[in-house]
């Protein structure tokens, strides 16, 4: 018993011994693998810091990475590989012109003698830039230029570019601002795209030639760089999406001038007529159109000035000559102002048109049923109330043989009033009862005369008024209204 039990101490403390011998090499090892990882840091970090001592110093006579002069890569090359770079590549210089409707032609270095005078301008760039920055060049582009490096014989250019299609005046077309399309009744206008036209901005032009050549560009886009004359207004533009919201409203206005039984609509059937459109994409409408259809509107409805043909007292037809002043008269003025109001604001319009004048009515009579007949020859008058005769009297009218002959025509009764001196040459007439219709001429109360009618005018007529007798002035005076037509033949 005793034997096995020192037997089982003895194999604890050997298991025992073998685990810390175990634990020690472990802590060995990951001190070994730690150390070993610090050496390879310390390493690493020592070629690393030779390797960019090496490269600053190779860069003070190189040019740091991924540099671009003048368009030439010169990044990591001397002076003088970098002036060789420049040299075979203005030897074998060829720029692209991209053109519009896909050509493209090409103008060469060897066409304009182009030449590189770099001078010391490449070693002083050398000099000016910092060797130990050349690092984070490694991973960007940077552009630098030289004054002069390039150079060429201006005036061969101008041969060399003179020879190209897109210089050729009769190949080129002009472009196009964008316009309105036709009018649509019912819709009225579209937009119609501009068009990019080929006619060269030589200024522009050369400039960007320039431009190219002395940085080597390798294509030079013509559309993408203002060397073509573009239109001014695109169909997105501003001004454009005005005009075409303009002449919409315009012709999308309806007007309609009513004249009792008739009318007449103008829409935009009309009215697109009159639309002008602009260098500037503005919309106005033709003036002159605008006035002539008010104008044959007026013609076609003014009665003032014109002949009336009616049935007189005694049944007979009789024609009253033109010249008088009554009917209606269109204000043209003030119906075109009018009419410009509704087509700005697109306001749809229905009524009369602006008069200058009115009559009693539309129609055939204009003066209605109201009115006063007088006849020269028969030397009398008839004053017609609703259609029925309410005075009639006779009178003296104008002296024909002296050359006062009472004026013939429709006209106006423009106003009433009492107690005036009539006055002309040589004469001085008071009156109680005056009613003029035209020039001075008129109704009034005669009470100087004892007879009135028969031939009387004749020889002893009047300066041109109708002279009545007092009592039949007075009647006239009160029944008579401003306005009333005086139909005389």
């Amino acid at each position: 018993m005793a034997s096995g039990t020192q037997t089982g101490k003895k194999e604890t403390v050997s298991a025992g011994g073998r685990t810390i011998q175990e634990s020690s090499r472990k802590k060995d090892r990951k001190r070994q693998k730690r150390q070993q990882k610090l050496v390879i840091a310390a390493v690493i970090l020592i070629l690393l810091g030779a390797a960019y001592l090496i490269g600053a110093l190779y860069f003070r006579n190189h040019f740091l990475p991924h540099t671009v002069i003048n368009g030439v890569a010169c990044g990591g090359r001397n002076e003088s590989q970098s002036v060789e770079l420049f040299e075979k590549r203005a030897a074998d210089y060829v720029l692209t012109l991209q053109e519009r409707d896909e050509k493209s032609e090409t103008v060469a270095g060897t066409d304009i003698d182009l030449q590189v005078h770099l001078g010391d301008s490449l070693g002083g760039l050398l000099e000016s830039q910092n060797g130990f920055t050349w690092p984070a060049h490694l991973f960007g582009r940077a552009e630098d230029t030289v004054e002069a490096a390039v150079k060429y014989d201006q005036e061969k250019l101008r041969q060399a570019v003179g020879k190209l299609n897109c210089m050729d005046s009769s190949r080129m077309y002009d472009s196009e601002n964008a316009s309105l399309s036709e009018y649509q009744p019912g819709s009225g206008y579209e937009i119609v795209d501009e068009v990019y036209g080929t006619r060269i901005n030589e200024d522009a032009f050369y400039a960007q030639l320039d431009d190219a050549i002395t940085n080597f560009a390798e294509e030079l886009d013509l559309s993408g760089t203002g060397c073509y004359v573009d239109p001014l207004y695109t169909a997105d533009s501003a001004e454009a999406q005005k005009m075409l919201e303009t002449a919409n409203r315009y012709v999308n206005t309806t007007i309609t001038y009513q004249f009792v039984e008739a009318q007449e609509v103008l829409d935009g059937s009309v009215i697109s007529q009159w639309i002008r459109v602009g260098d500037d994409c503005s919309v106005s409408l033709d003036g002159e159109q605008e006035a002539a259809y008010i104008s044959d509107l007026a013609s076609k409805y003014d009665t003032k000035w014109k002949s009336r043909t009616f049935v007189s007292h005694s049944g007979k037809t009789v024609t009253v000559p033109a010249g008088g002043n009554y009917g209606w008269r269109v204000d043209q003025e003030g119906t075109l102002e009018a009419l410009n109001g509704y087509l700005e604001s697109g306001e749809n319009y229905t009524g009369e048109v602006v008069y200058h004048q009115r009559a009693a009515q539309y129609g055939d009579p204009d003066y209605g049923n109201t009115y006063v007949e007088v006849s020269i020859s028969a030397q009398h008058f008839w004053y017609y109330q609703n259609g029925t005769v309410v005075l009639e009297s006779d009178f003296v009218s104008g002296d024909p043989t002296k050359g006062h002959d009472t004026p013939k025509g429709i006209y106006r009764l423009a106003y009433k009033a009492r107690d005036q001196v009539l006055e002309g040459q040589g004469y001085a007439s008071p009156v109680k009862y005056w009613m003029p219709f035209v020039d001075g001429c008129g109704f009034h109360d005669a009470d100087w005369r004892d007879r009135f009618g028969g031939s009387i005018y004749k020889g002893d007529g009047s300066h041109g008024c109708l002279n009545l007798p007092p009592s039949v002035a007075k009647q006239l005076y009160d029944m008579i209204e401003a306005g009333t037509a005086i139909l005389i033949y």
